[in-house]
């Protein structure tokens, strides 16, 4: 009996291929768009969507950098209480 040929690749093959590709990606999105531009205003602006306390915590680390004006805009949570308490 022979067997089938085995078609099936290693994890390491697949991790090796999987770097190469995220490198060469990473490679080609730095020469797609040489510079970017933001709008005139420089503040950036974040939204929170889930108030609970990840969300808080994230948006309040955000919100306390010195990198420059940074304003929360929006806000959303399913359970109103959240969104009412932070």
């Amino acid at each position: 009996m022979s067997e089938a040929p085995q078609n099936v690749s290693s994890r390491r093959e697949f991790l090796k291929n999987s770097s190469k590709l995220a490198a060469g990606a990473s490679v080609l999105a730095g020469t797609s768009i040489p510079h970017v531009y933001a709008a005139d205003d420089s503040t950036i602006k974040i939204a929170l969507v889930g108030c609970g306390g990840r969300g808080t915590g994230a948006a309040a680390n955000a919100l306390s950098t010195t990198s420059g004006p940074i304003k929360l805009v929006a806000m959303a949570d399913v359970f109103d209480h959240r969104l009412n308490t932070s």
